[in-house]
């Protein structure tokens, strides 16, 4: 009985989601290009990026995501080009959504301490449901029949989708907005129309650099705070997430609130989602993170275990100090 339950709660979400809400990552600095495609190539080194997310562990049939994107910095052209893999999966791989985009960036100086950067993502989408992962009620009615008599089959739909953003930032501070779905791309998987409404993100932070005495001897993120944002809105759904960093030599540890409770875009919508937990190790090259999101919503954390999400990035490169301290570079959270 519980489990029926449990498959109710996950029906009753995922149409409200179905409105508004759209696939993310709890540690969205990892994945900077979905997050913006301004931030392409803004790392000075060639970068790889990977990104797992599963979402709502205890509950069969959730959500699971997968992100792999490359980027690499043109200096001599103020520029970054990069490209984005992206796979999700939703309700036992019945549903699911891939996406191919190209990204590019262009970065200008606006004064001595202050950069900015401007970039686009175009690409293919692939959304697809598999019928024979369902269970449907003549199969029911058969004591679980092998398959259903309706003879459905698997359905499919490709799309352009486009994406651009802009990005303002200096050695401690940044900012940025990025629009996705800009065409808004008809996603129906029955021949009608059903538009992908657009998807805002506004985010920024800023870092405090502790132990100032040491900075010195140390590249600047050796010991710091951060705080950072990120705010979407999508349709009528908007969802906020704000906490802070600590980084220490190689440990980064952040935690974090994911929603607005004082906004409810429909009545039965609370818009209390989660606490978000994490730890970050960062050796030389490589980062690699893992966060877990306590649910805090009705759906409650005893019937969904939570989220997990791990990261790993890896650059081709490593900055001597006395470069670093002569360019301007994003500061934001790598997790």
């Amino acid at each position: 009985m519980n489990n029926i339950y449990k498959y109710l709660a996950l029906l009753l979400v995922s149409l409200q989601s179905a409105y508004g809400q759209h696939y993310q990552f709890s540690q969205f600095y990892s994945a900077p290009a979905y997050l913006n495609p301004a931030f392409t190539g803004a790392n000075v080194c060639s970068r790889v990026n990977l990104n797992y997310r599963n979402q709502w562990a205890g509950i069969p049939g959730g959500f699971t995501t997968y992100q792999v994107s490359v980027d690499h910095t043109l200096a001599r052209y103020k520029s970054g080009v990069g490209l984005q893999v992206f796979k999700d999966k939703a309700g036992l791989n019945g549903l699911s959504t891939t996406q191919v985009n190209f990204l590019y960036a262009y970065e200008t100086r606006i004064n001595k301490k202050i950069m900015g950067r401007a970039g686009i993502s175009a690409g293919t989408s692939q959304r697809k449901v598999d019928y024979s992962a369902f269970t449907f009620g003549d199969q029911i009615a058969r004591n679980d029949g092998g398959s259903s008599l309706d003879q459905l089959r698997s359905s499919s739909v490709r799309y352009f989708d486009g994406a651009a953003g802009i990005l303002v930032f200096s050695n401690s501070a940044w900012g940025g907005l990025s629009a996705a779905h800009i065409n808004q791309p008809n996603q129906s998987l029955t021949g009608d129309v059903s538009r992908l409404p657009v998807e805002y993100k506004l985010h920024g932070g800023y870092k405090w650099v502790l132990d100032e005495a040491a900075a010195g001897r140390a590249l600047p993120d050796d010991h710091s705070v951060t705080i950072a944002f990120n705010y979407k809105k999508q349709a009528k759904f908007n969802q906020l997430d704000f906490g802070a960093y600590y980084n220490k030599d190689m440990i980064v540890l952040g935690c974090w609130y994911r929603g607005i409770p004082i906004f409810k875009p429909t009545k039965y919508y609370l818009n209390n989602d989660a606490l978000v937990f994490l730890v970050g190790l960062s050796v030389a090259k490589c980062k690699i993170g893992y966060s877990y999101d306590l649910t805090l919503s009705k759906l409650t954390n005893a019937n969904t275990n939570g989220s997990h999400e791990l990261s790993m990035t890896y650059q081709f490169c490593k900055l001597k100090k006395s470069q670093r301290r002569k360019l301007v570079v994003v500061s934001c959270p790598k997790f």
